[in-house]
């Protein structure tokens, strides 16, 4: 049987119904541990391992596209060598040097290949630090944020209970309802993003003391030590965004066209870094440290020690005028793997020439008169007395 409905009834009874107030999300404030939670969170302890990860990936990937170069390099230097002996003689090209030409324009292909490959990769890891160090911000502002929002409500919510009787009023005076803190925490991600990407590659790489390192270790390599110099990090980019990467030989081609002014200037600082001991303990550095403003190096106990004086000081280079800080010691300085390893060869090709003088020493010391012969052997007492 079909259900009746009582129209008038229903009428009636919606007309008595008041009227709902608008929708509002449910709010939930945090609460002392969540806002202890998002403090350990601003305080970046859970990426200290990525971020050591993402920096050890930028010095491999620089070492390896180093070693690339050197190797390049020593069988440029070959065939060089071969064409010079060769044309000294006079004679035709021999198979070895058609063979070694055909190698080499093999090889530089592929070298090439691989340092854009990269330096891209060196650009994506210095983008996923630089979102590390947003994120932190980001939290951190959060964080601020909770702590002031929970410290005033708890002061509005003091003064109530001691100046309003009416419990109704005291009602009517609730806090307002807290903003989700996830949204607030995409919203702040969203900003950062939008201002980081609006940096020209200058500024996001150039003036990026990792970057600077990468960029020193494959010119260092690629170059050799008579190379030219590693142009001024204004022109590591070109107009539409894109990398210099070009071998030395080709920029300094480049350079002797226009620009002499700045060559003399890369010239001159260049001269200064080839030496590998440290202006101001004027002993072989063993950490050398360079700054991304004038480029001059130091050992890093050393310019530390300088820097320990208060406030802003000279930087103790002769002759230079930038100026630089203890505070801001991270981040303007950094530990330069092109010198170290420069002075990781000095130091090899020096133990070497020791073994080489060890060794003729000793043939020297085995040498002796027998028989008014020279002969291989050790001196008896009486020979050494003898002599």
């Amino acid at each position: 049987m079909p259900r009746l409905v009582n129209r008038g009834n229903a009428a009636s009874s919606s007309a008595s119904t008041p009227a709902l107030p608008q929708y509002q999300p449910p709010a939930c404030p945090l609460n002392d541990i969540a806002r202890r939670s998002l403090g350990g969170l601003s305080n970046n302890r859970g990426t200290v391992i990525y971020e050591s990860q993402l920096k050890q990936s930028v010095r491999l990937l620089g070492l390896g596209v180093s070693d690339l170069h050197e190797r390049l390099r020593a069988q440029q230097e070959r065939l060089e060598a071969q064409r010079e002996r060769r044309q000294e003689k006079g004679t035709d090209k021999t198979a070895e040097e058609e063979r070694l030409e055909a190698h080499l324009e093999e090889l530089e292909h592929e070298v090439d290949g691989l340092t854009q490959e990269s330096e891209e990769a060196v650009r994506d890891v210095i983008d996923k630090q630089a979102e590390l160090e947003d994120e932190a911000v980001a939290l951190g502002d959060l964080y601020t944020a909770a702590a002031t929002t929970h410290n005033t409500n708890a002061a509005a919510a003091q003064r109530r209970a001691l100046n309003v009787e009416d419990q109704d009023e005291a009602d009517d005076q609730k806090e307002d309802p807290v903003p989700s803190t996830v949204d607030a925490f995409r919203e702040r991600r969203a900003q950062k993003l939008a201002d980081y990407t609006s940096l020209n590659p200058h500024q996001r790489y150039a003036l990026n003391n990792d970057y600077a390192g990468f960029k020193k270790l494959w010119h260092d390599a690629a170059a050799g030590g008579d190379g030219p110099p590693l142009p001024d990090a204004s022109r590591w980019f070109r107009s539409n965004g894109q990398p210099v990467m070009d071998r030395p030989g080709a920029e300094q081609r480049r350079n002797t066209v226009g620009g002499e002014d700045e060559d003399d200037d890369d010239i001159a600082v260049a001269r200064e870094v080839l030496s590998l001991n440290c202006p101001l303990t004027l002993r072989p550095m063993e950490e050398p440290y360079s700054n991304n403003k004038c480029k001059h190096t130091f050992e890093k106990s050393a310019i530390l020690d300088y820097l320990s004086r208060q406030g802003q000081v000279q930087c103790p280079q002769t002759g230079c005028s930038q100026t630089f800080s203890r505070a801001k010691f991270a981040a303007d300085f950094y530990l330069d793997q092109a010198i170290l390893r420069r002075i990781q060869r000095a130091q090899e090709a020096q133990r070497n020439d020791e073994m080489e003088e060890d060794e003729d020493d000793d043939d020297e010391e085995s040498m002796v008169m027998r028989g008014g012969r020279r002969v291989r052997g050790r001196a008896t007492k009486q020979e050494a007395d003898d002599e």
